[in-house]
């Protein structure tokens, strides 16, 4: 056994002494030779990591180069600190026992013959050790302002509300939690959430095995902080071909398991799916009609003071608790932002407090109040919006004798509808009030093809004026984990968030608009054919506008 130990160790030397030969000639080289090649390797990796997961088939406008190569750095640096860290301790350590035993019975001097030979040997020992806990000190910072950045990378806002949600969770109630809380620094008493407020928690899904079981967990963990008497969720999987209807299954249980109540339909095949789910007015009919399946249980009973509805999207319980409390609740419904490798997915959906056309990119909206809004994390008025999550008041979707008295207002319509809208011609005296219920909807005849996540916030402001929409900016969500990993916590880092607000922000490339056909003829739709296209009644205008919502005819 002793003999095999020594072999052993013999070999680790000879491996030690071959390796130390290596990078002895790099440092004959140069003594920088090989802090550079390390560095150069390390960020070599990183870069094709990145390239690997998120990098490939991106927008370059909405990755610019400067700020990746940032992120690269923000990862490299730290990450080269402690190699060299751990680089320069053990070679000195490898050193040190290479020393010790190849010295051993060699002739040494018992006095020092040559005092000025022993004057400069001590003068070198010094530079070198000097120079040896001046790198040690060096590479250990490095590393240490990594670690430093890596648990800092949440901004306070952000994460607001994670304690509470956590506290929840360690001792959940039935009734749910409140507290006092801080505005403007000054003490106020805030009912955030209150113990009358009910939840209702929408979801659609299809082949989402990849998103559900990071969903549901977060659900969960909101639900025990709302409380588990307060939250009705209802899902609705249209027939997937994956694990999607076994994961909402558990779900489902877990909710029994709580007692929560809830609809959890999977398999249904109810609403006939199109043979082509292509952006055309069949995917719109039919996404529209799975949405109205989804609040059924709302329609037939209410009850709820909020409704959540949340698109098949990675998102944490405190950022959906963010989306309730917009505003401090003082809205009729708030949306969040939707995020994919060209930056904002959703720019369909979305459009400014104007009701004109947004960018993708960062601070998003081209008028000054929004843009103005996002670049201070603060909630953006918006005309429409939908962009993955969205929180709203439920009165307009619910039959007149279900409706909260005090919600809606009591006067006429302050302007008609127009020609095109499908209730055009209701009594000119109704008011929000009395008017039938809503629903999600495709596009009418002689109506702009829109979204039915679009029609649906114009429809609440047309025809009962809840014109208090806002975007959230901080309720970042994805449909891709890497994207999400990305925009949820690379991007809001706050150095990368440093450098986007305050050295990109003269780029002007947020200025830069997705226009569907001729830029001229942009302009604020309200009814009718069709923005931003072609003008009303041209020969063929509804199968090109149909063409460019499949992307065929942007510029």
């Amino acid at each position: 056994m002793g003999g095999k130990v020594t072999a052993v160790y013999r070999l680790a030397m000879r491996l030690s002494w071959a390796f130390w030969s290596f990078f002895s000639t790099l440092r004959q080289i140069s003594p920088y030779a090989i802090p550079t090649f390390l560095f150069a390797f390390i960020y070599n990796q990183v870069y094709l990591y990145w390239l690997a997961t998120v990098g490939m088939g991106s927008w370059a406008p909405a990755w610019p180069a400067n700020r990746t190569r940032l992120v690269f750095l923000m990862v490299s640096i730290p990450t080269w600190g402690l190699v060299m860290l751990l680089w320069t301790v053990g070679i000195t350590v490898l050193k040190s026992a290479w020393a010790k035993r190849t010295s051993r019975g060699e002739f040494y001097e018992a006095i020092e013959l040559d005092p000025e030979q022993h004057t400069n040997r001590n003068f070198r020992r010094g530079y070198v050790q000097y120079r040896w806990h001046l790198s040690v000190l060096l590479y250990l910072s490095l590393f240490t302002c990594g670690l430093f950045m890596l648990m800092t990378r949440e901004l306070p806002g952000d994460v607001r509300f994670k304690a509470e949600i956590q506290a929840a969770i360690k001792s959940p109630r039935p009734e749910g939690h409140w507290k006092r809380g801080w505005v403007d620094n000054r003490y106020v008493l805030q009912y955030l959430i209150s113990v009358a407020e009910k939840v209702f928690l929408g979801a659609m899904f299809y082949n989402n095995e990849q998103v559900v079981p990071y969903w549901c967990d977060e659900v969960i963990k909101l639900i025990k902080y709302l409380g588990t008497d307060n939250v009705f969720v209802s899902t609705v999987e249209s027939n997937s071909g994956d694990k999607t209807p076994a994961l909402l299954e558990e779900f489902g249980a877990r909710l029994t398991a709580l007692k929560v109540q809830h609809r959890i339909l999977n398999h249904d095949t109810s609403i006939t799916r199109p043979e082509s789910m292509d952006t055309a007015p069949p995917r719109i009919q039919f996404l529209a009609a799975i949405r109205n399946k989804v609040l059924e249980p709302l329609v037939e009973n209410g009850g709820y003071d909020r409704v959540i509805f949340s698109n098949d999207v990675f998102i944490e319980s405190e950022t959906i608790l963010e989306l309730l409390r917009t505003r401090d609740g003082d809205y009729d419904m708030a949306c969040g932002i939707d995020l994919s490798y060209w930056g904002m997915y959703d720019a369909w959906v979305l459009r400014d407090r104007l009701g004109r056309l947004v960018s993708s990119l960062w601070p998003y909206f081209l008028e000054d109040a929004g843009m103005q809004a996002v670049m201070k994390d603060e909630p953006a008025p918006v005309f429409t919006c939908w962009n993955g999550i969205v929180s709203f008041r439920p009165d307009p979707f619910l039959p007149v004798n279900l409706r909260t008295s005090g919600r809606l207002s009591t006067s006429p319509l302050s302007k008609p509808l127009p020609s095109s809208h499908p209730s055009f011609g209701q009594p000119a005296d109704l008011s929000p009030a009395q008017t039938p219920p809503m629903s999600f909807r495709a596009s009418v005849e002689g109506e702009c093809f829109s979204s039915e996540s679009f029609l649906m916030p114009y429809d609440m402001r047309r025809q009962f004026e809840m014109n208090n929409i806002y975007l959230n900016p901080r309720v970042i969500v994805s449909y891709d984990w890497k994207f999400y990993v990305w925009y949820k916590w690379v991007l809001r880092h706050w150095m990368v968030k440093w450098w986007i607000e305050n050295v990109e922000n003269g780029s002007m490339m947020h200025l830069g608009k997705m226009v569907v056909g001729e830029a001229k003829n942009v302009w604020t739709w309200d009814g009718g054919e069709c923005h931003p296209i072609y003008d009303a009644g041209s020969a063929g205008s509804r199968d090109r506008e149909k063409a460019a919502a499949r992307g065929t005819a942007t510029s």
